[in-house]
């Protein structure tokens, strides 16, 4: 009978060797990751018919896990205008730095200019595009998907002004209704949301839509009439859907056209492994971010 207490005795010990040899394998390395001085941030998307509107904040670095950028509330910010120098103040409402003593106008250009306390003057230039009013819009009736479900077919056509531009168009649906809840009260209610579109010329497609609005350029028409042909996902010129569809389209800088489209990028492979790395555009000195213009035409749709 002792043979074997002896024999699970070795066994404890060769497993306890085994254990403590695999444990002493294990080593702790600590690294110091550098963490560089952070750039100054700057977006701002400057709008015909709109008063200048700055957010500045810090970049951060990549291990970072803190998602709110908070704002920078002591820089200097300018709005520079024919030699005309326009600063905007703080708000703490918006975190946004602002000004009412100018509205932006198509056809202008500006200049941004950012002093922070230890860096460079961060700087940008942009041309706010004119507007390019919607022509018309032509309802084109329904295709049908499946059984379940179907989509309008939309024509929407605009003056294209020679030279290079570039045009966001966007749709949106609203309406408002009352009702009577269980306790006899008046309720009011309001819908409002974007409508995703789907261009039929397959030139038009990106490969990304964060919001269902289409993102072009005026290659294929420059100069000439363009006629956009759309879909939207859903029937909304029944006679159950009693609101209304407007159509905006907005004319933008090359700068806002280039953001968008690598920022769309970027945001449609967030998580991928295999993607590609896609470098987001920026257009200021000293710093990073974006200042873009953009001028706006809506248009509502007519059933």
């Amino acid at each position: 009978m002792a043979v074997p207490n002896k024999l699970n005795i070795s066994r404890f010990l060769m497993i306890l060797g085994v254990v403590f040899v695999y444990s002493s394998c294990e080593t702790t390395v600590d690294i110091d990751i550098p963490f560089e001085k952070p750039q100054v941030t700057v977006n701002s998307s400057l709008a015909n018919n709109t008063f200048p509107k700055v957010r500045v904040t810090y970049s951060k670095h990549i291990l970072d896990n803190n998602w709110e950028f908070e704002p920078i509330r002591d820089a200097e910010v300018k709005l520079i205008h024919q030699g005309e120098t326009y600063p905007l103040s703080f708000d703490e409402a918006t975190g946004e730095y602002i000004s009412l003593d100018h509205m932006i106008s198509e056809g202008n250009e500006y200049k941004i200019e950012v002093l922070v306390a230890g860096y460079e003057p961060v700087t940008a230039t942009e041309i706010i595009p004119t507007i390019v009013p919607i022509k018309n819009l032509v309802y084109q009736g329904q295709v049908q998907v499946d059984s379940w479900s179907s989509r309008d077919d939309i024509q929407l056509i605009f003056d294209d002004p020679a030279g290079e531009n570039y045009y966001e168009i966007s749709a949106h649906y609203y309406r408002t209704y009352t009702y009577t809840d269980q306790e006899g009260n008046l309720v009011y209610y309001e819908e409002n949301y974007p409508l995703y579109l789907e261009p039929k010329n397959p030139s038009y497609e990106k490969d990304f839509n964060t919001d269902g609005e289409l993102l072009i350029d005026d290659k294929l028409f420059d100069g000439a009439e363009a006629k956009i042909d759309l879909f939207i996902n859903g029937s909304y010129f029944t006679e159950e859907m009693d609101g209304e569809v407007s159509f905006t389209l907005k004319a933008v800088t090359r700068n806002y056209y280039l953001f968008h489209s690598t920022y769309g990028l970027q945001w449609w492979n967030d998580g991928d492994p295999f993607a590609q790395p896609v470098q987001v555009y920026s257009n200021i000195s000293n710093g990073i971010g974006i200042v873009m213009g953009e001028s706006i035409s809506v248009k509502r749709m007519e059933e």
